[in-house]
């Protein structure tokens, strides 16, 4: 499914696009060349629809996306550097985390041009050859888009530039704004959201209400963790119990299902709130770069071990393309108890099948009894015993747990893990490094969580009741009561578990722990590549170093504090 019902939408968006677009030094050097809010096309409905659609694209440059997932997976307790990471500064908090890491520029560029998309969709609106319906809609969906990057902008780097007009001339001086009035634009921004679209699913890829009430009780939450507001505890909890009760969403009884390539598509998913579109198009699938190739989801590719090079294995569609970006964390893989909780392997591959036919002589040297669609590789999160030691000699290979980890967690083997594979898709193409999946920025497991956490302090009893609900959907049949919990039981760090065992590898983790002040603590107890490194001002990420050297106001506006050039 796409945003753009048509290719010709799409490709007027990225036109649009084309003409807003920011300078290599993007919003500092900014200048608005094309006069898009006198351009006589920006003043019919094609023109103000393609301006529209165009606000939606800058979502695709971070959810599903390497950069993406680097920002928000890499360097939490979750995830390690995996054996081909690309930005180890991200997951190690190294020395040279500065504003000259290409991931942090790349997402300000992406962010702040998508961010500029929706300043000039808001000030063509109301348009007179719009009906009022629409002028309603439009808007809503526009404020909601401006909402959701500042919060990104916001939560990832501070009191930065906050942009709510369109940019009318050359820019050259930065100002910083404050947190809480990047929040009075956000929430602002979302209130017009909520009431000015219509409530329901979003089933074509739009936003609707439940997507602006959804991701308002995430902001809300953020904010009250910061503040300590009862009130924004108490309508987090509102909202979310909102889209709970609504009953137009529902969970999957057989958790398999939630991640089948069949239900991939947002619109579809039982589960899914807020969800970022892909295709099997590769041009259907780009955000500000109508001519790009390799455009969809990446998570396919990211999270995969390197298997290819094993006996009985070589590269196939099944396994996909081994990019062996980030691998779990030792603590991840234990979080989980499989005996009673259907997540772990659904969730994770431990075991790849011979794949050669026929087998090499290189092969059967190493493993005799090895024989195809037989075990070639198991992989587990366990010490193994010698009796499977044994049996596994001569047919497979064998890591256990003291393998790949030490006891500490410190990652021993990079490249052969238990990986994260609930964003496989079996019907992409051979060697395809991006499929058709969408990204879910927000399912209803989320609101369940934020509804829990939001009512800790002033009503646990029905926090738990959510809780028990929701841990119940995810138990094994017949092993639901083992998945209760009691009162006592829930706690932050148990509902920071229970998000960890949910959404890993969703893009929500570092933003989890930053949000309950839990990043520097889980990171030393759980990241052993990132533990000696890494301090309290990684809360915040640095200012890309060319946005600095391009103002002329260098005194005022410096980078954010403890990072270097």
């Amino acid at each position: 499914m796409i945003i753009m019902k048509t290719k010709f939408y799409y490709y007027i968006s990225i036109l649009f696009l084309c003409l807003c677009h920011v300078s290599c030094e993007d919003f500092l050097e900014e200048t608005n060349k094309s006069g898009l809010t006198t351009d006589p096309f920006m003043k019919t409905k094609v023109g103000i629809e393609s301006a529209l659609n165009s606000c939606y694209s800058g979502a695709r440059t971070f959810y599903g996306q390497e950069d993406g997932f680097g920002m928000t997976e890499s360097g939490t307790d979750l995830f390690l550097r995996g054996g081909d990471n690309k930005a180890n500064q991200l997951a190690d908090y190294t020395i040279d985390l500065n504003g000259s890491q290409s991931t942090i520029g790349n997402v300000w560029k992406n962010l702040y041009l998508s961010l500029s998309a929706c300043n000039q969709t808001i000030s063509l609106l109301p348009s007179e050859v719009l009906t009022e319906a629409e002028n309603k809609s439009f808007e809503g969906q526009a404020k909601f888009w401006r909402a959701f990057y500042l919060w990104l902008i916001t939560e990832t780097w501070g009191d930065v530039v906050l942009n709510t007009e369109p940019i009318t001339g050359a820019v050259t001086e930065a100002h910083r704004s404050s947190v809480e009035d990047f929040y009075k634009v956000i929430f602002d921004d979302l209130d017009v959201a909520v009431n000015q679209l219509a409530p329901g699913k979003s089933t074509d890829g739009r936003i609707t209400q439940d997507v602006a009430k959804a991701f308002k009780a995430r902001a809300c939450l953020t904010r009250a963790c910061a503040t300590g507001e009862a009130s924004l505890y108490a309508e987090a909890a509102m909202l979310a119990k909102d889209i709970i009760n609504s009953q137009r969403y529902s969970f999957y009884t057989d958790y398999s299902d939630m991640w089948d390539i069949a239900n991939c598509d947002g619109g579809t998913n039982k589960e899914a709130i807020f969800s970022i579109n892909y295709t099997n198009s590769e041009l259907e699938n780009n955000a500000f770069d109508a001519t790009a190739t390799n455009s969809g989801n990446k998570g396919i590719v990211d999270f995969v071990m390197k298997y290819d090079k094993e006996a009985g294995m070589e590269r196939d569609v099944l396994n996909a393309r081994p990019f062996q970006r980030y691998m779990p964390s030792r603590y991840l893989l234990q979080l989980y108890n499989e005996n009673i909780d259907q997540r772990y392997k659904v969730t994770f591959k431990d075991a790849w099948y011979a794949n050669k036919n026929p087998l090499s002589e290189s092969d059967l040297k190493v493993y005799p009894l090895m024989a195809t669609g037989d075990t070639a590789i198991y992989i587990m999160k366990t010490a193994a015993t010698d009796s499977q030691k044994v049996w596994a000699s001569k047919r497979y290979r064998l890591l256990d747990v003291n393998d790949v980890y030490t006891s500490e967690g410190k990652a021993i083997l990079r490249s052969q893990f238990v990986e994260m594979h609930k964003f496989a898709d079996p019907t992409a193409v051979y060697n395809q490094d991006w499929c058709q999946r969408d990204a879910f920025v927000i399912r209803l497991p989320e609101m369940y969580f934020i509804a829990a956490e939001a009512m800790l302090q002033t009503n646990k009893q029905e926090a738990v009741d959510l809780m028990n609900e929701f841990l119940m959907k995810r138990a094994i049949p017949s092993k639901e009561n083992d998945m209760r919990i009691t009162e006592s039981e829930l706690t932050i760090d148990f509902i920071l578990d229970e998000r960890a065992r949910e959404l890993c590898g969703e893009q929500i983790r570092w933003f989890d722990l930053k949000r309950t002040k839990k990043l520097v603590e889980y990171v030393k107890l759980h990241n052993m590549d990132a533990k000696d490194n890494i301090q309290e001002y990684h809360m915040l990420r640095p200012i890309p170093q060319n946005q600095l050297d391009a103002v002329t106001n260098k005194d005022e506006f410096t980078q954010n504090p403890g990072y270097t050039k």
